[in-house]
């Protein structure tokens, strides 16, 4: 096939035409086909055809998208997806082509044809006059394939601008649905369903409103977002620190006070100098040979120094300001208490 795959989309994991939130109206034009579709068999007894043609049409991001999917999943069908505007190659004579075989590949696997951003098919007068006569071709060809849709196929295109196309397009469309930026109400429904998924504790945001839902749900994953980072920077975290070197670091940073309530030690490890070419200098100027902690052999071997509460934010300050030679792991202390503690990076 001549078209190129990567304009061929499909949506994983579609939303139901429940949780698109669509106005009456248009819910009661789309629940009409559907119900069309499923007595399909006794329409045609009677000879009367479906209404297999639809145009949603409107404001970006108030889910036309979503509802073309919605129906594919409400009937049971594939959706075969196409961005009009990328499926329209440079080399225009052979787009007519590629618009028959995905026609007629959309018929012989029963599913629905989703045609977006449909409204570039209308931009004719955009092209240099030397293009026009094929661009005139392909809304020609566009049309023909339209005409004769099977009566048990579905065609579903979405435009923004629908004053832009052909109007001899627009008339084979039985069906056409706006859609308008959504309500109060149904953006509170909106941002309820969106903030049901995460903790409480994250999920104060600002509502606007007089947008798209599009609009609605990055404005609130960007609030929830940062909620969930400042969470995480005042998350408290218990640390064990040992040696005077990486007290009186701590102590420095951070002025955080070390009171022997909180002394404590932990098992099976032992404290070994670093060699002498990575000492450090103290801030008083003193140089030290600082000590880091080594897994042990011997099962009694024991670490001393103290525990005491940080935040989030401050221990990945201690992080980046640790030596190369240092990780972070989780150990337990003598008195049970869940710790974080810096060791070599040699241990296995």
């Amino acid at each position: 096939m001549a078209y190129q795959n990567s304009t061929i989309k499909s949506k994983n994991n579609p939303l139901t035409l429940d949780e698109l939130h669509l106005n009456n109206e248009v819910r009661d034009k789309i629940d009409q086909l559907l119900e069309e579709f499923t007595y399909i068999d006794a329409l045609n007894k009677l000879h009367i055809p479906v209404d297999n043609k639809i145009l949603l049409h409107g404001h970006t991001g108030c889910g036309k998208t979503a509802t073309a999917h919605a129906i594919g999943l409400a009937l049971n069908k594939n959706v075969i997806t196409i961005d009009l505007s990328g499926f329209i190659s440079s080399r225009l004579g052979e787009t007519g082509k590629n618009l028959a075989e995905l026609f007629k590949r959309a018929s012989t696997e029963n599913a629905i044809l989703f045609i977006d951003e449909f409204d570039f098919i209308g931009k004719l007068r955009d092209y240099d006059i030397k293009d026009s006569g094929e661009m005139k071709r392909l809304v020609n060809s566009l049309i023909q394939q339209v005409d004769y849709l099977a009566d048990n196929s579905l065609l579903i295109c979405a435009t923004n601008h629908i004053d832009i196309i052909d109007t001899a397009i627009l008339r084979r469309f039985q069906i056409k649905l706006n859609y308008e930026l959504p309500s109060k109400d149904n953006l509170d429904r909106y941002y309820n369903r969106l903030l049901s998924s995460f903790p409480e504790t994250i999920t104060n945001i600002n509502r606007t409103y007089g947008i798209s839902y599009a609009e609605a749900k990055d404005l609130t994953y960007q609030q929830i977002k940062a909620h969930a980072i400042q969470l995480e920077k005042n998350k408290k975290h218990l640390i064990f620190m040992y040696a005077g070197f990486l007290i009186n670091n701590l102590e420095n940073q951070f002025s955080s006070e070390i009171g022997q309530e909180r002394k404590d030690s932990i098992s099976g490890y032992q404290l070994q100098n670093l060699n002498s070419t990575e000492a450090l200098t103290h801030d008083k100027g003193e140089n030290m040979i600082p000590q880091i902690a080594m897994k042990s052999k011997v099962e009694n071997d024991l670490i001393d120094g103290f525990v005491f509460e940080i935040t989030g934010e401050e221990l990945l300050k201690i992080d980046k300001n640790m030596l190369s030679h240092y990780k972070r792991v989780q150990e337990t202390t003598n008195l049970g208490t869940a710790v974080w503690v810096y060791v070599s990076r040699n241990i296995l």
